[in-house]
């Protein structure tokens, strides 16, 4: 019986490890400190930041300005992050731009809740763990196939 809780003992975190580590592959993974990430070739910085900011607003964002977008939170988002105010919890998503190498550019999303939402100093913003990364990583991929595509997109008010 020793014996059978000792292998075990021995088998756990091998198992942990084989089971966490192979539950990503290299493309899954976001670059520097992003929720999520790509990596863009053969496109200027202007035409990926029209992209961004098209796909966002087309995803029912509003633009903020720079590149902050917010939209309201459903009531199930209300209740699970506590916005207890009436104007209830926000999504903001933050992307960004930076430069890569040899001409490519990195373009990352963030997520936070907002409640308070434009109340001045009463907003409250925190960054969410990695409850909307796929929301990050499926902006990130429109962002993409909108400049494989072609163009940037203009932005409709």
């Amino acid at each position: 019986m020793k014996q059978i809780f000792q292998r075990v003992m021995v088998s756990l975190p091998l198992v942990a490890i084989l089971v966490v580590g192979g539950c990503r592959t290299s493309a899954d993974l976001a670059d520097a400190d992003h929720m999520a990430s790509l990596t863009i070739s053969g496109h200027s910085e202007v035409d990926i930041l029209r992209a961004m900011e098209a796909v966002f607003v087309a995803d029912g964002y509003q633009h903020m300005g720079d590149l902050t977008f917010d939209k309201k939170g459903s009531a199930w988002e209300t209740a699970l992050y506590g916005g207890w105010n009436e104007g209830g919890v926000w999504i903001r998503l933050k992307g960004s731009v930076d430069p890569g190498p040899s001409g490519t550019y990195v373009i990352g999303c963030d997520a936070f809740r907002v409640t308070g939402h434009n109340q001045g100093v009463m907003e409250e913003e925190k960054k969410t763990t990695h409850a909307y990364r796929d929301e990050c990583k499926k902006i990130l991929n429109e962002v993409q196939a909108r400049l494989a595509q072609g163009g940037a997109g203009a932005v409709q008010p």
